[in-house]
């Protein structure tokens, strides 16, 4: 199905590239270089489609060892080459509507195309560039020995198109030179196999706090994007990730709960396994995780998905701070908005209702494409604050 999914996607792309290549030959290159001058320029473009589309066919049918990491690059490489183009050739429409034919559509084009190239390269460093995010949350049911409380919240490493045990280091460094008494992992270690995290284990494995890292599993660490060849190869994979987490120092919360205790007080930090909706499976269970989810202790939940909270958290529990990832924020945010908003009500940042507050953050790592425009990798410090 996903592999179906992609090569649709190269699909509609191919001939979007193609059209465009068309539209531009016979817009700038028949009326300066003849027809020759076009065909050759729609002959070249043709083959880098055909070589990019052919690359992108046989990974996404799992030919070239399997490997996502070329796909996300080809689908990179149409962006880079022909989303400029694609606006280019829609701007410069508008001369078009005047008669005789204008050319300010085919200038502002030119602009924007130039632009948008610019945009697509520099989102490419963006997603190295680490932004640490720092939240204050003031409520009247923690704790008093636990004001102050110091929380780090990552999430979604996708670690299979990391590409950069630097990035990885740089990751954990920033997060250790932050001292926090709990660190929190959201889900979506890994992208598709148990097998990513393996080089990697060594960095993550150097993460360092008061009360211990405690993580969860997000939709991409059950192994669903493969096609394993029995149902004991995946369920092999899934053994192995847990136990990496277990090796590492990390405590994998599979619909299950822990106590922190600080003096005569305590707070809980109860972890769900994904809350999955379609096509993604389901596997979270709040009750199992913690079955009083409405008494008096002070509660903290990692739950891979920010849909979650209001479809079950707000309305069955007093949990207090539900920390999420999932979304990215789609890899792209302008001025505070995000188009995940449009299948996300909540797609990062805190949110809160009366006195339950959830924050999601927008992740490390990448899917689909290498690059990350605005929504840069998120570190978030939530220190916790009581009114007692």
């Amino acid at each position: 199905m996903h592999a179906l999914f992609h090569l649709i996607g190269i699909a509609s792309m191919l001939l979007a590239g193609l059209g465009c290549n068309f539209y531009i030959a016979q817009r700038l290159f028949v009326p300066r270089y003849g027809k020759r001058g076009a065909m050759i320029y729609m002959i070249s473009h043709a083959i880098i489609l055909l070589i990019l589309t052919a690359i992108g066919c046989t990974a996404s049918m799992g030919g070239l060892a399997d490997s996502i990491a070329t796909l996300v690059w080809v689908m990179y490489g149409f962006m880079l080459l022909y989303i400029p183009r694609l606006t280019y050739t829609i701007v410069s429409w508008v001369d078009f509507l005047k008669t005789p034919h204008g050319t300010m559509g085919s200038r502002v084009g030119f602009v924007l195309a130039a632009i948008s190239f610019c945009l697509i390269v520099g989102s490419t460093f963006n997603r190295y560039r680490i932004n640490v995010e720092e939240v204050e949350i003031t409520t009247p049911r923690l704790p008093h020995s636990f004001d102050g409380y110091r929380i780090v919240h990552f999430s979604d490493m996708h670690l299979e198109t990391l590409y950069s045990h630097t990035f990885a280091q740089r990751v954990v460094n920033r997060i250790n030179e932050l001292q926090p008494h709990m660190i929190v992992f959201s889900g979506d270690l890994v992208n598709r196999k148990a097998s990513e995290l393996v080089p990697y284990m060594p960095i993550l494995s150097q993460l360092q706090a008061q009360d211990g890292i405690y993580s969860v599993m997000g939709n991409h660490d059950y192994g669903e994007f493969v096609v394993w060849p029995t149902p004991e190869a995946r369920q092999e994979n899934l053994q192995s990730l847990h136990r990496m987490h277990t090796e590492m120092g990390w405590h994998l919360l599979n619909n299950t709960s822990k106590h922190i205790y600080c003096n005569n007080d305590s707070i809980a930090i109860v972890g769900v396994e994904n809350w999955g909706e379609p096509p993604f499976s389901q596997y979270g269970n709040l009750e199992a995780a913690y079955p009083n989810l409405n008494n008096e202790t002070f509660k903290l939940l990692i739950s891979h998905n920010p849909r979650h909270w209001r479809a079950e958290v707000l309305p069955k529990s007093n949990i207090d701070l539900m920390m999420a990832g999932h979304t990215h924020a789609l890899q792209m945010s302008f001025a505070g908005y995000s188009p995940a908003l449009a299948r996300y009500p909540e797609w990062g940042g805190l949110y809160q209702e009366d006195n339950q507050y959830l924050y999601v953050n927008i992740g490390i790592g990448c899917t689909m494409i290498p690059t990350r425009l605005g929504a840069t990798p998120e570190i978030t410090v939530i220190t916790l604050h009581s009114e007692q």
